[in-house]
């Protein structure tokens, strides 16, 4: 039976021009090579997976090819066919993580005096050079000074800031990047097609996008899916086998945060069972990309997404703004620290880290938060506070000309106050009064108020009536909170913002309430003063006290 050979070794690159993704480290080596400029030391730092092992070989290849030193390796003369076959003998490849001792290296330094065997060059490459003790870096410092004539090290690391400076100031350093989804979903199209493997749609994006920017980790990763499905691969497949929360599974976990919808979140969590971190490190990536387009504009190159993953991360950015994203980028960078240090409580971090984010008033920027206070004082004091800036996750309407703004007209029996909220979107014709215009303006209103479209939603279609751009909305029998919760302004203008969306023009937003209950006169629970009494109910949270 023949052996298998593994994609990532079948498809290595075996000279520069099919490496990928790392344009500005082989021009650098091809320079060098075409200009006769090689140095003694270089070293290749970059993450897992990048090319640094495979560029550290090609470059021996190129070095001792024997038309060369060039920067187009012939690949038929002996030394080429020798170096793909691995059984150079002037390349010694050292693995630092077995041999990190001084005796390891004083032995290298005894052997680089003599002349290679058969090559121009005798090619040291060791790996993971920053494993090597600091013993054994001093033993190496003399030799990657002065090496001699026929020798050249090449270091490979994925850790250069823990090698010594000393050790650095000898070497040219390579710096290889991440390479981007885009570059390795088309490498992985260019495999599957050589190897006549016919994947589902979205399946190399799914790989890429697992793989963190390493081409290796992407071709182990397909190895595994084609040992599982054969050669027609699906998305669920992928799913199965390691459990991989998809792209859109973490759109969806966000939109339910940012839609404040606790139980459905926790349901959702269910089918992430034992990928916590991984869906952690998902989320941020979505997290970062939308905070990059809300910041740096939508055709900043800093974000790789394209399409409409491109698409989704900018409309993310729009609604929940920069600021708020990092908050939440903070909280899940934190929550991730502690899964570290808790380990076997995963599951109940996850958990407790979104839960928190899905609560509005716990991810507000800090100026909005001083806003709130600011005006919850004024009013405490008698004073008139002007309405607060909702925490909307939807952009608004820009306001319209103070001519142009309809009033609302409360019809509500003797007794309550009128309630009114401006509506900023230029008049258009109304769309048809149906139960499908109920249903879009709760929708709306559910992407920044979810307990404000709840509270709607129980009260049913009933109470909703719209005729020629007034929309009507008729409430009673309301417990004394969810009154409050209905006459806040900035729920009132959350209602406008909701009505202009969707229903697409202005309108006069009209809410009429039942009869108010007779209220006695606010006092603090017992031990408790008024102020700190408001504070909780402004926020929706609860009082502790400290023992």
């Amino acid at each position: 039976m023949s052996s298998y050979l593994v994609l990532a070794r079948k498809y290595r690159p075996r000279d520069f021009r099919e490496v990928i993704g790392q344009e500005v480290v082989t021009e650098v080596l091809r320079g060098a090579l075409a200009g006769g400029h090689v140095g003694h030391a270089y070293l290749f730092a970059g993450p897992r997976g990048t090319g640094k092992t495979t560029l550290a070989r090609i470059f021996a290849r190129c070095l001792n090819c024997e038309k060369g030193p060039t920067p187009t390796p012939c690949g038929t003369c002996e030394r080429c066919r020798e170096a793909d076959s691995g059984r150079d003998v002037d390349l010694i490849e050292i693995d630092a993580a077995s041999h990190t001792g001084v005796d390891n290296i004083r032995e290298l330094r005894e052997e680089a005096v003599y002349a290679p065997m058969r090559a121009r060059f005798k090619v040291y490459l060791i790996d993971e050079v920053h494993m090597l003790s600091k013993g054994a870096f001093n033993a190496l410092l003399k030799t990657l000074e002065e090496p001699p004539p026929h020798v050249v090290f090449l270091f490979a690391t994925t850790e250069p800031h823990k090698v010594l400076d000393t050790i650095l100031s000898r070497c040219q350093m390579l710096r290889l990047a991440p390479l981007s989804e885009e570059r390795i979903t088309a490498r992985l199209d260019e495999v599957f097609a050589a190897e006549g493997v016919r994947a589902e749609a979205g399946v190399t994006a799914e790989l890429a996008r697992h793989a963190r920017g390493g081409m290796r980790d992407a071709l182990s990763q397909a190895d595994k899916l084609l040992a599982f499905a054969g050669a027609e691969p699906k998305l669920a497949d992928l799913r199965r086998l390691g459990g991989e929360t998809g792209t859109r599974e973490l759109e969806e976990l966000l939109l339910l945060i940012e839609r404040g919808e606790r139980a459905p979140l926790l349901t959702h969590l269910q089918a992430v069972d034992g990928e916590e971190e991984e869906v952690l490190t998902g989320l941020l990536d979505l997290l970062r990309a939308a905070a990059l387009l809300a910041w740096c504009g939508a055709e900043t190159p800093l974000v790789a997404l394209a399409g409409e993953e491109r698409k989704r991360a900018l409309e993310r950015g729009q609604r929940l703004k920069g600021e708020r994203l990092e908050l939440w980028m903070q909280e899940l960078l934190r929550a991730r620290e502690r899964m570290r240090q808790l380990p076997g409580q995963e599951r109940v971090v996850l958990e407790l880290a979104l839960l928190d984010l899905a609560r509005v008033e716990h991810t507000l920027p800090l100026g909005e938060l001083v806003e709130r206070l600011e005006a919850l004082e004024r009013r405490l004091a008698g004073g008139v506070a002007p309405p607060s800036p909702a925490p909307a996750l939807a952009r608004a309407p820009a306001p319209a000309a103070a001519s142009e703004r309809p009033r609302a007209v409360p019809s509500s029996p003797a007794g309550p106050a009128p309630v009114a909220a401006p509506l900023a979107a230029p008049v258009a014709a109304p769309k048809a009064a149906t139960a499908r215009g109920w249903e879009a303006f709760l929708a709306e209103l559910a992407k920044s108020h979810g307990a404000l479209s709840t509270l709607l939603a129980r009260l049913g279609a009933s109470a909703f009536q719209l005729e020629g751009g007034k929309l009507r909305l008729a409430l009673s029998s309301l417990a004394p909170e969810e009154e409050r919760q209905v006459r806040d302004k900035r729920n009132l203008a959350a209602c406008a913002r909701a009505y202009a969306r969707a229903f697409g023009h202005a309108g006069e937003l009209e809410i009429t309430l039942g009869p108010a209950p007779a209220r006695a006169p606010e006092t603090p629970a017992p031990g408790r003063d008024l102020f700190t009494q408001k504070v909780a109910q402004e926020f929706e949270g609860t009082v502790e006290e400290l023992s």
